[in-house]
């Protein structure tokens, strides 16, 4: 799958990263974190979900636990997660494009 250059791929990108060291995550919380509009999260997610870059994990209660935050996430929302294409992604197009995608955990 070639890297595209321009916004859109980069928002994704950014979402992809957030995924991966976040865990999974809805699309409100993921917009008011990226700076997003809902519109535009949701439609990031499609996309990236279309591409299969993502999946979603519904109709049960989804627990993440990091070595430096706990969450639990609840059922009464669609959560969206990496899938192994994702993962792959994210990886080769860090190494093709010169960018920070670090992402930093929310301040509570």
């Amino acid at each position: 799958m070639p890297v595209r250059h321009d916004q859109d791929e980069l928002l994704d990108l950014t979402i992809l990263a957030y995924l991966k060291k976040l865990g999974p995550e809805y699309a409100k919380l993921l917009a008011i974190r990226l700076g997003l509009s809902l519109e535009e999260s949701r439609k990031r997610l499609q996309s990236l979900e279309e591409r299969g870059l993502i999946k979603r994990v519904e109709r049960r209660i989804v627990k993440y636990y990091h070595r430096r935050r706990k969450s639990v996430k609840h059922r009464n929302h669609t959560y969206y997660e990496l899938t192994r294409e994702g993962e792959l992604f994210l990886r080769e197009a860090k190494k093709k494009i010169d960018i920070n995608l670090d992402i930093e955990y929310p301040k509570r």
